[in-house]
């Protein structure tokens, strides 16, 4: 055999080689991921599940090739999608196609799959296009779908949960109750409603009525005008083995009335905590780690009234803060526990060493905020605002006792309300959402978070650690990275005269 034989012997081998390969990629996936969380490959939570399915799921991905074109993004999401089919052994596929292109446009959006309008420069010129970049997954008769999603970075948690949901024909149910005649879903808690719809179906529960007990988990939003008959409802929904959050408050601040700060004594809501061990002080917890606020006619100041949670405060044992990101509090009261026999107590996050705490002189005034620390140094410390229980509970007003279940009590009602806007804090609906899954048993919530970080400057909040972490980025841009350049061109020019002398 001649060597031209050879090579063109080995030329057709390494091509079947390839197209054997290109073949089996569905089966044999790989690719590095270099990302600090992993968040671009999926976890191994999701790869034992899906290998578990009993039918095939199918996953349709709609994507424009518009979107391909000015979006890096879709290509993620394509990659991530993909390794579920890789990693199913069969159980799922996956397939990508432009509805544009095909008869399935009015499909996809039969499906729930939605356009949106995004500007594309063609041919220097600023054009509107109708653009898809929608899921849907499929799992025998049942469908749902993720409407429109650019940002891969939570995707895993999103299609593992929705399949999880579709194959075990699980329904989430999720109740809002609000205390206060104020403070409506509508008007101060629309963007939380509007963020747990993401997660299933989300109801109003009005006071002084009977409690659903097919709601998976119940929010407890306010407690400023709850009587004691509402509480009994709540007791009833808790002794039937329901789970609830609790975001209570042991003060109220009037916004209408200049921030005036009052203590909510003898609250039916807070007397039925303390029948569980739990008690939502009268106080009002101050930190140095805080937001910011802007009063009429005024630059924005401190406000320690509002509480900025450090990472370094927080119980990373708990699924629900394991992946904290950030959360920030507004007029937070302290909480003290009492253990109750049959039930288990752990506390979620606290403020800093630098907080303190008004019991007498409260006040929600910024200008007087930093010179009450005096008023009361013995108060100074880290102080507990937030506790996961779990057990049987007994009952407030009856001899019964509940089944094993858990609830969430934080001593802060306005940290899921529309003042997240002001003081951006986007993260505390995730956290939210966090607080439902923990509740729901939910298998993939330690994904949930894995991708987020914040890594904004302005969250440093202490000033001689922001004066630091300035000073540090000035140094290295302005200093030494131009040093680094002037001496390697100085070692180059050295060099080349060397050479040519």
């Amino acid at each position: 055999m001649n060597n031209k034989t050879k090579e063109l012997i080995t030329a057709v081998l390494v091509f079947i080689a390839a197209i054997l390969l290109a073949l089996n990629t569905t089966r044999y996936f790989g690719r590095i991921d270099m990302t600090e969380t992993k968040e671009f490959t999926i976890t191994n939570t999701t790869k034992d599940y899906i290998k578990t399915i009993p039918e095939q799921v199918n996953i349709t991905y709609f994507i424009s090739d518009k979107v391909r074109a000015i979006a890096p993004a879709a290509g993620q999401i394509e990659d991530l999608l993909f390794e579920y089919a890789a990693n199913s052994r069969g159980h799922v596929s996956t397939t990508s196609l432009d509805p544009s292109k095909t008869v399935n446009e009015a499909y996809a959006k039969k499906m729930g799959i939605t356009a949106q309008q995004v500007e594309i420069y063609d041919r220097n010129e600023l054009v509107y296009s109708t653009v898809f970049s929608g899921i849907l997954i499929q799992y025998l008769d049942k469908t749902v779908a993720i409407p429109f999603i650019l940002d891969p970075s939570n995707l895993e948690y999103e299609v593992s949960s929705k399949i999880q949901k579709l194959v075990e024909n699980q329904t989430t149910r999720i109740g809002l109750l609000s205390g206060s005649n104020l403070n409506t879903l509508d008007y101060y808690y629309s963007y939380l409603n509007e963020t747990l719809k993401k997660d299933g179906e989300v109801i109003e529960v009005n006071r002084g009525e009977p409690i659903d007990p097919e709601i998976t988990v119940l929010y407890v939003l306010g407690n400023t005008d709850f009587t004691e008959g509402d509480m009994l409802y709540i007791d009833d929904y808790i002794m039937g083995g329901g789970k609830a959050v609790f975001a209570l408050d042991g003060v109220f601040v009037d916004m209408a009335n200049n921030l005036k700060a009052t203590k909510l004594e003898d609250n039916p809501a807070l007397e039925m905590m303390k029948k569980w061990g739990i008690t939502i002080n009268n106080n009002m917890v101050l930190d140095k780690y805080c937001k910011k606020i802007t009063m009429k006619g005024s630059l924005p100041m401190n406000y320690p009234m509002w509480l900025s949670i450090n990472s370094k405060f927080v119980n990373r044992e708990n699924p629900i803060t394991a992946g904290f990101a950030s959360l920030d509090m507004m007029w937070a009261s302290s909480i003290d526990i009492e253990p109750v026999q049959g039930l288990n107590y752990q506390e979620l996050f606290t403020s800093t060493n630098e907080s303190w705490i008004l019991n007498d002189y409260l006040t929600g005034n910024p200008y007087e905020a930093f010179t009450t620390q005096h008023l009361v140094p013995e108060s100074k410390g880290s102080h507990p605002l937030a506790y996961a229980v779990t057990g049987q509970f007994p009952s407030a007003y009856t001899d019964k006792v509940s089944k094993d279940t858990k609830i969430i009590v934080v001593g802060d009602s306005d940290f899921l309300s529309n003042l997240i806007e002001y003081t951006e804090s986007p993260a505390n609906l995730m956290f939210a959402e966090n607080l439902l899954q923990w509740l729901d048993n939910d298998r993939f919530m330690n994904i949930k978070t894995r991708s987020v970080r914040d890594i904004r400057l302005s969250k440093i909040t202490d000033l001689s650690s922001k004066v630091k972490a300035i000073f540090a980025v000035y140094l290295v841009n302005i200093f030494i990275i131009p040093a680094a350049i002037i001496i390697y061109g100085i070692v180059r020019y050295i060099r080349r005269k060397r050479k040519d002398a």
